[in-house]
């Protein structure tokens, strides 16, 4: 009896505790998403007073063939960049992770993508794509790889290979060090024993690195996943969604459709049909991470 008292007491202790933040939650973030929601369902435009008119925005778009272009587009951005960049980052800690002369000013260097400003990073490399003056097209051209100069922002095949260049450049020294540092919590002792056993280090790297930083991986990808999915910023300064939808994702989309077309209703149902797609994939993420736990 007493126990069950103890336990309720620390319940209600838990509850009380949590309250405010929930508040806050709901107040900051939870109010805007169920009124985006219900602004998704009308055809709200920028000064005018928006009109119930139900599913007619997304049966618009789920019918809209740019729509599905961008989405496609969307897939292959955030799959592709998440994948080179878990490959590389993995690749470059554990290489720093090794001892050797200059390690700290490699490790420096490799904070400079992350640490620069989005807009000062994009710019530079629309400089450097551009196919007047860059200095991308004139390398190529004067190591003789190219006779003409390549197109990186208006080739509708091309445009988006360039920003998944930039998003992985970038994202790069997240999965770096945050891998680097679930690499240093490994005791070495566990290297020993499995080489004791006669592990080599493929082995060694399958049998006791990756289990050892699986919740750092899974952590890492969730978060960078979400932000490459929603990534707006890099696509929308170096091609803004160009050549005709080709580099096009579903921020910038959502974006040009809110502000260029005047139609907030239809972006806002853009935006929310991809809600269910991120549901679906922190799930998976947290799921897994709870079996690690």
């Amino acid at each position: 009896m007493l126990q069950s008292s103890n336990r309720r007491s620390e319940m209600v202790l838990g509850y009380t505790s949590v309250m405010p933040v929930i508040i806050v939650i709901f107040v900051v973030i939870g109010i805007p998403f169920i009124n985006a929601l219900y602004l998704s369902l009308t055809d709200k435009t920028v000064g005018a007073e928006a009109h119930f008119i139900g599913f007619a925005n997304y049966r618009e778009i789920f019918t809209d063939p740019v729509y599905w272009k961008v989405l496609k587009n969307t897939f292959i951005y955030f799959m592709t960049d998440v994948f080179f960049k878990l490959v590389i980052g993995m690749i470059f800690a554990l290489t720093l992770n090794q001892a050797f002369f200059g390690r700290s000013i490699v490790r420096v260097l490799f904070l400079v993508p992350w640490a620069i400003s989005g807009l000062v990073s994009a710019l530079t490399w629309k400089w450097m794509y551009n196919d007047s003056y860059g200095i991308i097209n004139q390398l190529l051209l004067d190591s003789g790889l190219i006779d003409i100069p390549v197109a990186w922002l208006s080739g509708p095949k091309i445009a988006l290979v360039s920003v998944i260049i930039v998003n992985i450049w970038r994202g790069i020294p997240f999965f770096l060090f945050s891998i680097l540092g679930g690499l240093q919590t490994i005791d070495r002792q566990m290297y020993e024993a499995a080489k004791i056993d006669g592990a080599g280090p493929i082995r060694q790297f399958f049998s006791v690195t990756i289990p050892s930083i699986s919740s750092v991986l899974v952590i890492t990808t969730m978060l960078s996943s979400i932000w490459t999915f929603n990534d707006f910023e890099n696509i929308f300064l170096i091609t803004g969604g160009g050549p005709l939808y080709n580099s096009a994702v579903i921020s910038v989309y959502t974006y040009e459709t809110a502000f260029l077309q005047n139609n907030m209703g239809k972006s806002l149902s853009v935006a929310g049909s991809i809600i269910p797609i991120l549901l679906v994939l922190m799930f998976f993420m947290t799921r897994k991470l709870a079996k690690e736990d």
